[in-house]
């Protein structure tokens, strides 16, 4: 079976967005709020497939209110994920490499990436070869992740 995330179209995203901005579940008038060029019934829809294909779920007070079920960052991984596949052939270096030569990159983007990778590099280094760490340890005991 799929995840949420594989099958979020562009338009679904935008509702994703405003859901996630909101401080807590949203109403279908305020989700039509939230998204100002969308009229109701288009956005009654868009919910609807969201909450069938299990990215948002709904609950019957007074009225239907939703909340998002899918995390940004988990539908950020996956979309980046599949940028990297499919136009820069699964490298992440050649996608970097990229934004650096058509000027993406401002000089604080270009700090942050040199502390990351400094800290990154510093990490590994200071890990023994085939040395396991807390940090590789499976979370609630999967040790099934262990084993690619």
């Amino acid at each position: 079976m799929s995840k949420p995330e594989e099958k979020i179209t562009d338009a679904e995203l935008e509702v994703m967005q405003a859901l996630w901005e909101a401080k807590g579940p949203m109403t279908l008038a305020q989700v039509k709020a939230a998204l100002a060029g969308r009229n109701k019934d288009t956005t009654k829809t868009l919910l609807r497939r969201l909450c069938e294909k299990g990215a948002v779920g709904q609950e019957k007070r007074e009225v239907y209110y939703y909340c998002p079920l899918v995390e940004r960052d988990e539908l950020g991984l996956y979309r980046t994920g599949r940028l990297i596949e499919k136009l820069y052939a699964g490298s992440a270096k050649a996608m970097v490499a990229s934004l650096v030569e058509h000027e993406q990159l401002g000089p604080q983007d270009v700090e942050e990436l040199r502390e990351l990778f400094a800290n990154l590099t510093g990490k590994a280094e200071r890990k023994a070869p085939f040395e396991t760490t807390s940090d590789d340890l499976p979370v609630n005991g999967d040790r099934r992740a262990l084993h690619h």
